[in-house]
Order: C-alpha cells, then sequence, then structure tokens
C-alpha cells in the first residue's frame, strides 16, 4: 500500500513535503536566539548569548536557537531515513514495540499509542479538561544512549532502511554536542563555573525520538484527541527539529491560554524539563507544551 502524506512533526525528524506559513516570529513570547558565539572563544560573547538564554528560561522555558552549529547535511539524512522507516509496512514496524518498557523503554509506537497528558494527571492528581478519549495522533521510534556508562540497555535499531541506524547515530551525537554547549550556557547564566553540568550529565540518558504526524484527511479522529496532548518534559533539556507549525506552549497550568511557537526553517526550539525546573528551585520554568491538529484542509 501506498504511506499517506506526513503533516509537520515534532521531534527528529518527520518533515512535511509541504510546508505550512508559521505564525509571525514577531508574535511570539519565544525567543529567537543567534548562538553561535557559543562555538567561540570570546567569553564575553558567549556570556552575553547565555544572559539571553537566560531571561527566555525565566520567562517561558522555551526559545529557538539559529546558527546552532549541527551539519545541514546530517539533519537532512537523519530525516531522510526516517520517511523511509515511517514508510515500512505496519507489521514490520510493530517488531520493535517494546515488550517490557521497564526493561526497554524506547522503541516504536503506533498510531494513538501514547497520551502524553496521562502523565501531567499522574503528577497533579487529576483529569484535564482536553484530555483524549483516545491517545495523541501520532506513531513514534525512539532510542537510548550508546554509552554502556549510561546503564541503559543496548540499542535495538532497523535494519531497514539500512541507513537509518548510522544516521540516527551521527544525528544523535550532534544534538548531544549541542545539548553540551547550551548546558555551559546554562551555567553562566545561573552564574555558575561553565563547566558546572559537565560532570553531573557525563553519563546522561539522553532519548532520540521522532514523532511522525499521519495527514488527517479522511481519517477518524477521537473527540478530544491531538497530535501531542498537553505535557511537560521530565528531563534537563529538549532539543526540537520541527517540521512546521502546530507547537503551542503555555505558563498556565490551569485553564492554560496558548501561544504558537513560530516554526525557524533552520532552527531548533529548545526548551527546559522539569529537572532543570527543580534544579534551579523554580526559578526556571518547565513549561506545559503540546501539539495541535492542523485546520481543515492543511493536514
Amino acid at each position: 500500500t501506498t504511506p499517506p502524506p506526513r503533516s509537520p512533526a515534532m521531534g527528529l525528524p518527520s518533515a512535511p513535503r509541504e510546508r505550512s506559513r508559521s505564525p509571525r516570529r514577531e508574535e511570539s513570547i519565544v525567543p529567537i536566539i543567534d548562538i553561535s558565539a557559543l562555538s567561540g572563544s570570546d567569553v564575553a560573547a558567549r556570556t552575553a548569548v547565555a544572559k539571553q538564554i537566560g531571561k527566555a528560561c525565566e520567562e517561558i522555558g522555551f526559545f529557538i536557537v539559529v546558527n546552532h552549529g549541527i551539519a545541514k547535511e546530517v539533519i537532512d539524512k537523519a530525516w531522510h531515513e526516517t520517511f523511509g522507516f515511517f514508510d515500512r509496512p505496519l507489521e514490520e514496524k510493530k517488531k520493535f514495540v517494546s515488550e517490557d518498557e521497564a526493561a526497554y523503554p524506547y522503541g516504536y509506537s503506533v498510531l494513538g499509542g501514547e497520551l502524553l497528558s496521562r502523565g501531567k494527571e499522574v503528577d497533579t492528581g487529576s483529569k484535564q479538561s482536553t484530555a483524549a478519549a483516545g491517545g495523541d495522533m501520532k506513531e513514534l521510534f525512539n532510542m537510548g544512549p550508546k554509552d554502556p556508562a549510561s546503564g541503559m540497555p543496548p540499542r535495538r535499531m532497523p535494519e531497514e532502511p539500512s541507513g537509518f541506524a548510522p544516521a540516527w547515530d551521527a544525528y544523535y551525537d550532534q544534538a548531544n554536542d549541542l545539548a553540551q554547549r547550551i548546558l555551559r550556557a546554562f551555567a553562566l547564566a545561573l552564574e555558575l563555573p561553565e563547566d558546572w553540568f559537565v560532570s553531573k550529565t557525563d553519563k546522561h540518558i539522553s532519548a532520540l525520538r521522532s514523532n511522525n504526524y499521519p495527514d488527517q484527511a479522511g481519517m477518524s479522529v477521537p473527540a478530544g484527541s491531538i497530535r501531542c496532548s498537553a505535557h511537560t518534559d521530565y528531563g534537563t533539556v529538549t532539543i526540537l527539529k520541527s517540521g512546521g507549525p502546530g507547537l503551542q506552549v503555555s505558563k498556565d497550568k490551569e485553564n492554560p491560554v496558548w501561544h504558537d511557537v513560530p516554526f525557524v526553517e533552520d532552527g531548533f526550539v529548545i526548551n527546559l524539563g522539569d529537572l532543570m525546573r527543580r534544579w534551579t528551585n523554580d526559578r526556571w520554568s518547565s513549561t506545559l507544551h503540546r501539539v495541535v491538529n492542523p485546520p481543515a484542509g492543511k493536514a
């Protein structure tokens, strides 16, 4: 069968084959920050960028980075190979569904197999008014770290497409390099030694995830279901390569007011997780976010 066309995806790296217009950047509460100085030797320039990042972390917990240093060919290869995986037959992809997520918390999840807002219900002991009857309108694949020192199990990767595993490995490494630069900026923003986070993250368990949002044209979408239900991330920092608009953020935990995150073609969305919020004693924000369904006719 011919796979359905894809819509903009959150996470690495399912891109739309046709782009939608993004919200106007000047209207967004999420800043766009040029981080090229973080790769340089000028401490004053790195500190100036870190101050911009710190301000965003306090005010909204989200920002977009440009001039990030991840090679375009690495991004494009990962994007291409991920399309190839999601285009495989469903039964083939389901071979990578984990039989025991406690032992192996990675692999493939079918469309509707995850409902991220359920995690917030567990945290708060209450149900969100927007909770969906079904799961999130996405399928996904994720993998963990390669370093045995992390304590996580070895990766289980598809053999087809043949370029999938090496493409993800290269992307993971470059994204991790970016994460380390951002963590150094975090330290400067918090007036800590620049290498403060290094010893705390040398055995990290960072995961790489790709969400694929199928075209909803002709689909029966359960009432209340959206592409990615409202949640906060649980780790330190998330690095997101988005395929188009649809991502929204809200600082309000109750009766949230949602703001569009602008889509920047060559940028990465960065957001804080619950661990960083706790690490800073709530000085910085771990912000509620979601991915909404596209307007009718633009799925």
